[in-house]
């Protein structure tokens, strides 16, 4: 899909279907041909072979930080939203944000922007949604953006990248 000077993709599937995978492959090889890779990637977080959430990792950074766990290992000031199955790390959504907000600023050609993903909050204009936002609308200068999110998800996503006000 193109906005603007730039172009997106939007990578979608169910839970557990390889979304992030594929996003680590791609930056592998995006890098590889020199290209500058930045954005946040969703890995999961595991406690021996139980899923206990999700971290943000940035890509220029490598730095890696709490987004959510299930309830009884949530910390602090966690949030839990309606019936979600995690509780979220409010820090971790600012971070992000600035992350995606700071990429969006040096979109461009040769400048590859992720944002894994965009889910249920984001599509209610919460979590991430004002770094996927600035990202869509960098678009404009050029680069592409990668989004991923799940099948139920892609339409907000394209509401998102043609600069639809949305929710819902």
């Amino acid at each position: 899909m193109e906005r603007g000077g730039g172009e997106a993709i939007i990578i979608y599937g169910p839970i557990g279907s390889g979304k992030t995978t594929i996003c680590l492959r791609l930056i592998e090889e995006l890098e590889g041909r020199g290209l500058k890779v930045l954005g946040l990637i969703s890995p999961r977080v595991y406690e021996g072979d139980r899923l206990i959430g999700y971290d943000l990792l940035s890509l220029s950074t490598g730095e890696r930080r709490p987004l959510c766990r299930v309830p009884e290992r949530a910390e602090g000031d966690w949030l839990s939203y309606g019936r979600l199955h995690y509780a979220f790390s409010p820090e971790a959504f600012r971070w992000g944000n600035r992350i995606l907000e700071d990429a969006a600023g040096e979109m461009g050609e040769g400048v590859i922007v992720f944002i894994d993903e965009f889910g249920r909050l984001e599509a209610l204009e919460l979590g991430l949604y004002g770094g996927a936002m600035a990202v869509a609308e960098g678009l404009r200068r050029g680069g592409a953006a990668i989004y991923t999110c799940r099948d139920n998800l892609i339409e907000r996503v394209e509401e998102l990248l043609r600069g639809e006000p949305g929710g819902f």
